[in-house]
């Protein structure tokens, strides 16, 4: 592990609890697609966020700001109210979590910021030479948390044969151009059949609800990957 300082540099509300941070780390490191960097705070101690996109010493970040009483353990609150050019001391990079070197087409499946991993891995992945496909499914509550539409629909315009996208809420009304479903009524027979990696993001019980409807599609364990956010 290397140490380092992480610079907030600036800081983009994307919804009323979520941020998209941007640093600049003291020094170049490489990192694989899905990990992410750990952060030494103050009374708190070490926590880890997955990095969105790093390009030479600029790392970006999205961060749920997570209330003391529901997970917060002050971590992101710490990174979420930082002030501009306040300095955190960070670790990097670490995870296994990342996207394999091959071709097969793969789905991934996140939600909230579950999806800063996959999004990483997609955006590595579609830089590649190469014809494999990439389909993501995005699964908030709310409409009012869903965030990245727009990022979504460019990636489509710039590679239509190579990159689809599903966003999915779960509990509103408002029907927009959101299905309204479980992330798990994606998963079928015919998905299945088009795909034969999956890598998953998000807490325990969505991962596990995901890895038990792939089982019963005699999906093979060595073809699923994921990270639980705890």
């Amino acid at each position: 592990m290397w140490m380092m300082q992480a610079l907030l540099t600036k800081k983009i509300g994307l919804t009323h609890d979520v941020y998209e941070l941007h640093y600049e780390l003291s020094q170049e490191k490489e990192m694989k697609p899905g990990q992410f960097i750990t952060f030494i705070l103050p009374g708190v101690w070490w926590r880890s966020y997955s990095v969105l996109r790093l390009e030479w010493k600029n790392a970006i970040l999205i961060i749920k700001k997570w209330p003391m009483q529901d997970w917060g353990r002050g971590g992101s609150i710490a990174l979420c109210d930082a002030k501009i050019w306040e300095e955190f001391k960070s670790v990097w990079p670490a995870g296994h979590f990342v996207l394999q070197e091959n071709t097969t087409n793969k789905l991934f499946i996140g939600t909230g910021t579950g999806l800063v991993p996959l999004y990483n891995q997609i955006i590595e992945g579609l830089k590649r030479d190469t014809w494999e496909r990439y389909q993501l499914v995005f699964w908030v509550r709310y409409l009012k948390d869903m965030f990245y539409v727009k990022e979504f629909e460019e990636l489509k315009e710039k590679y239509p044969d190579r990159f689809y996208y599903h966003l999915v809420v779960s509990r509103d009304e408002d029907e927009w151009i959101i299905k309204k479903w479980y992330v798990t009524d994606f998963i079928s027979k015919n998905v299945v059949e088009q795909y034969s990696e999956y890598y998953l993001c998000w807490a325990p019980a969505m991962i596990e609800s995901c890895q038990e409807k792939l089982e019963q599609l005699w999906v093979s364990w060595e073809n699923v990957f994921f990270e639980k956010y705890s």
